[in-house]
């Protein structure tokens, strides 16, 4: 059996650790009691992940044709932490831009526990793991409250490195703890020169994901085909073929197919435009809210399914884009993340991302990994005609959670390897 897997590593500081309260729940900024109705849950932080997925798709796909694709769970896991050791209007910014919940003890619990659920469901054929680890500059003192957070919510290892004296050895051997969390799919997150003698805290998450198909493909049945790309080229490649039971809804503009995993706990959804250019059109309207249609709407139907074999690399900068999208403070030296440090002196310096998957007739195997960087501020058959569903042209796709929803990979196949 092959493995596949989502890594996904994060570098960053963050986090605060405060005290768990009784009722009512206790504001860790301000220290202001929250009032009861406005306290997260799962399923408000599973939404709110959601909704920064296609936040950030539609900046990332903006006019581009390129293969795009990322892990929404890995960047704002990464930066939840972040957000903990956030304050002031640092932490306002990030709260709507990341679609986060208020700034207490029990948003960073949930969002704990959210990821605890997801890396529990383990099966012959399925095995999903997160693992995280903070890196702090040896003697740098990090508050209390937020070293518990990260270690009692996030499940993190805390690690003293000496980026000052030792910068290449500190990314050698946080780049080996990445590709160890991930079979190997991603290395060198960390670039040289990343790291210097300003750099105080790095913080990775790694998220392994290794799933088989319920229902694989014939390889027998796989043949070359065209494949109708956005810049009207036409190219030659591996077209998987099967028919099958799915759950499919859809509109006048395009068709959503649901193929799920071994074990059923997780899924790829498929979102093909009717219109072989219809790509950029529906990239422009496309929210999470279009996902939730398609839940209330599916409908099982007998699908030819024809689908191309891909695999695609993405490596992006997101300052930028995350900057744009609404929280350039965290990335200015006016960041205010004193609830990490007691004072004002870090701030995000870079967030990079990179991403690997490989789709075939019996799997997917994927990886991601987030850097956040932070350094010093001062310095049954049918009985009707089954439905064709192909799958020649771009499209976009999605990797989520059956049971909650939550996306953990997302991206657009504009153009596969040709044959």
């Amino acid at each position: 059996m092959k493995k596949m897997l989502f890594a996904l590593s994060i570098l960053g500081i963050i986090l605060f650790s405060a005290c768990a309260q009784v009722q009512p729940t206790q504001n860790l900024r301000s220290g202001a009691p929250e009032d009861n109705n406005t306290l997260p849950t799962q399923e408000q932080i599973v939404e709110g992940l959601n909704d920064f997925s296609f936040d950030l798709y539609h900046v990332l796909c903006a006019g581009s044709l390129s293969n795009t694709f990322y892990s929404p769970l890995s960047i704002s896991s990464a930066l939840a932490m972040t957000y903990a050791g956030a304050n002031g209007e640092t932490a306002e910014q990030m709260q709507s831009t990341l679609h986060y919940g208020p700034q207490v003890d029990l948003f960073h619990s949930e969002y704990g526990a959210m990821i605890d659920s997801l890396s529990s469901k383990k099966g012959q054929d399925f095995k999903m793991n997160i693992a995280n680890a903070i890196w702090v500059q040896d003697q740098y003192k990090l508050k209390n409250y937020f070293v518990e957070t990260v270690k009692k919510d996030y499940n993190s290892e805390v690690r003293n490195m000496d980026f000052v004296n030792s910068p290449e050895a500190s990314r050698d051997t946080i780049n080996y703890w990445v590709e160890k969390k991930t079979e190997g799919l991603i290395q060198d997150l960390i670039p040289e020169g990343m790291i210097d003698d300003i750099t105080r805290l790095i913080l990775t998450n790694a998220v392994y994901f290794n799933a088989e198909w319920a229902n694989k493909f014939n390889k027998r049945l796989t043949n070359e085909d065209n494949f109708y790309c956005l810049d009207n080229k036409v190219v030659r490649t591996d077209m998987m073929y099967q028919r099958e039971h799915y759950p499919v809804s859809q509109t006048k503009d395009y068709t959503i197919l649901e193929i799920p995993y071994e074990g059923y706990e997780y899924s790829m959804l498929i979102l093909l435009p009717k219109e072989n250019n219809g790509l950029v059109a529906l990239n422009k309207e496309l929210s999470a809210q279009d996902i939730i249609a398609h839940d209330k709407n599916k409908k099982h139907e007998d699908v030819l399914v024809y689908f191309p074999k891909f695999k695609m690399e993405t490596e992006y900068e997101l300052k930028k884009a995350l900057s744009g999208m609404g929280m350039p403070l965290a990335f200015s030296a006016n960041a205010d993340f004193s609830n990490m440090t007691g004072g004002k002196d870090l701030m995000i310096s870079s967030v990079i991302h990179k991403a690997f998957i490989d789709v075939d007739e019996e799997k997917t195997e994927a990886a991601a990994a987030t850097a956040v960087v932070m350094k010093l501020t001062s310095m049954a058959p049918s009985p009707k005609a089954p439905l064709e569903f192909r799958a020649d042209h771009p499209f976009l796709f999605i990797i989520r959670s059956k049971n909650d929803h939550a996306i953990l990979f997302m991206g657009q196949l504009t153009q596969p390897e040709s044959k």
